[in-house]
C-alpha cells in the first residue's frame, strides 16, 4: 500500500489530507463515504474542516479505503511547519563551495596585487544586502556577488589575523544565513551562523555577539532543535545588556521574542508564545515603526506577520485573514517580508478553499519577489491545491505562477 506522501502533505489540515488522497485516487466524495459508512455530507463537512474525525473506528476504516500505512496521517494535532530543505541549486552549490573553501587553501606568502581592499568588500556587501532587502531577483542577484564578498573578507580577515575584515565577514555571513535559510539549505545556513558567533566573540560591541546568536537562533527554527531555537532567542538579548539604554537593543530584543515564540508555538507550548507575543509587543510600542538593526528587523508588522504564520501553523485560516486585515505591510518593506506576508494570505485563503484570494495573494507575493514563490514551501502548498481543485477560470492566472514557482524543477519541494 501507498502512503501519504508526507512532504507533499505536510502543513495540510486532516480535511485537507483526506480530501487530495480521495482525488488521487479519482474517488468521488459518495463512493468514499459510502465505503466508511458515513454520509457524503458528513465527507463533504471533514474535507472543508467543519467536521472532525472524532471515532477511532472511522479513522482506522477512511485510512483503509485511501491507503494511507499511518493512521495518525488522520488525527487532528497541531501541525509543524518545518519545511522541507529544498533540492540543492546551482546558487546553493556555489555558497557552499565558498563557505568550504578555507582560505589557507588560497593564500600565499606573498600579497596578492588583485586582492580586495576592506573598502572594496563593504562597498560590495552594501550592494548585496540593498539587492536582498529590495531586488526583486533577490536570491539570484546577490547571491554571486556574495560568494566573492565571503570568499575575499574571510582571505583578508585570515592574512591579517583578525584585524581586518573579521567584521566585514560577520555581516557577510548574517546575510548568507538569511540567503541559505530561504533556500532551504538549512544545514549551511547553521554552519555560517555558527561561524558568526566565534567570530562576534571578538568585537567590541556586544551587540553584535547578541546579533549573531539570534542569527543561530533563526537557521535553528527550520530545524527540529526547536527547544535550542527557543533558548538562544531568549538568551541573545541578554548578552547584550550593557547596550541595554540604545534602541538598537530594543529592537534585537523585540526580534529576539518573535523567533522564541515561533519556536514555541511549533512545540507546540502556546502559553509561552502568546507570553513571547505580548512583551514583543511591548518592544514594538517603544521602537516605533519597522526599523532594523546588524541585518535584523523588527515592528508592528513583524508582530503581524508573526501572529499569522503561528496561525497557519495551528491550520487556523480565519485568523491568519483576520490578523492580516490588521497588519497590512506597506511598500517600504523589505521585498522577501512583503512577499512572505502575501503568501501566508495565500496558503490561508487556500486552505479555505478560496481559490481566487489564494490566486490573488500569491500574484501579489510575485510583485514584490518573483523568487520567493520558487523557493517558499508554503507558496508550492497553495499552489498545488489551486491545481488539484483545477478552477477553468483561473487556469492562465495559476500557470503563470507555477512557471514563476517552478515546481517541475530544481526548486520544487514536493514529492
Amino acid at each position: 500500500m501507498q502512503a501519504v506522501g508526507r512532504r507533499g502533505t505536510e502543513g495540510l489540515s486532516v480535511g485537507k489530507r483526506v480530501e487530495l488522497r480521495r482525488l488521487q485516487f479519482g474517488l468521488s466524495r459518495r463512493v468514499v463515504a459510502n465505503l466508511v459508512g458515513r454520509s457524503e455530507e458528513w465527507l463533504r463537512l471533514v474535507e472543508s474542516d467543519q467536521a472532525k474525525l472524532d471515532s477511532v473506528e472511522v479513522i482506522l476504516r477512511l485510512a483503509e479505503v485511501l491507503q494511507v500505512d499511518d493512521f495518525r496521517d488522520l488525527i487532528d494535532r497541531p501541525v509543524r511547519r518545518v519545511p522541507p530543505s529544498v533540492a540543492t541549486t546551482d546558487l546553493v552549490r556555489e555558497l557552499q563551495r565558498t563557505i568550504l573553501d578555507h582560505p589557507v587553501a588560497r593564500c600565499d606568502s606573498n600579497d596578492r596585487r588583485d586582492a580586495f581592499s576592506a573598502g572594496d568588500i563593504a562597498a560590495e556587501l552594501a550592494r548585496c544586502e540593498r539587492a536582498w532587502a529590495g531586488a526583486r531577483q533577490r536570491y539570484s542577484e546577490p547571491t554571486r556577488r556574495l560568494c566573492g564578498v565571503i570568499a575575499e573578507s574571510r582571505r583578508l580577515s585570515w592574512r591579517s589575523s583578525g584585524a581586518e575584515g573579521r567584521d566585514l565577514l560577520i555581516r557577510g555571513y548574517h546575510l548568507c544565513r538569511e540567503v541559505l535559510t530561504g533556500m532551504g539549505a538549512h544545514g549551511l545556513a547553521c554552519m555560517v551562523a555558527d561561524r558568526a558567533i566565534t567570530l562576534a566573540r571578538y568585537n567590541d560591541r556586544p551587540i553584535v555577539l547578541a546579533a549573531s546568536l539570534l542569527q543561530l537562533a533563526n537557521a535553528l527554527l527550520h530545524t527540529e532543535q526547536l527547544r535550542e531555537c527557543h533558548d538562544l532567542a531568549t538568551t541573545a538579548p541578554t548578552l547584550a545588556e550593557c547596550d541595554a539604554h540604545l534602541p538598537g537593543h530594543r529592537l534585537l530584543r523585540g526580534a529576539a521574542y518573535l523567533v522564541a515564540a515561533k519556536a514555541a508555538a511549533a512545540m507546540p507550548d502556546p502559553a509561552e508564545a502568546n507570553r513571547l507575543l505580548t512583551s514583543a509587543q511591548s518592544q514594538a510600542h517603544r521602537v516605533g515603526g519597522y526599523r532594523s538593526v546588524l541585518g535584523i528587523g523588527f515592528g508592528d508588522t513583524e508582530i503581524g506577520l508573526t501572529r499569522m504564520e503561528i496561525a497557519l501553523g495551528r491550520n487556523d485560516f480565519d485568523e491568519v485573514i483576520e490578523v492580516a486585515a490588521q497588519s497590512d505591510i506597506a511598500d517600504d518593506q523589505p521585498a522577501g517580508r512583503r512577499a512572505r506576508y502575501h503568501i501566508v494570505m495565500a496558503a490561508a485563503f487556500a486552505g479555505r478553499g478560496d481559490d481566487v484570494g489564494a490566486a490573488f495573494a500569491l500574484a501579489k507575493a510575485a510583485e514584490s519577489s518573483p523568487e520567493d514563490l520558487r523557493y517558499d514551501p508554503d507558496a508550492h502548498r497553495s499552489l498545488r491545491l489551486l491545481l488539484q481543485r483545477g478552477n477553468r477560470l483561473l487556469r492562465r492566472d495559476v500557470a503563470r505562477l507555477v512557471a514563476l514557482a517552478d515546481l517541475d524543477g530544481r526548486a520544487s519541494t514536493g514529492p
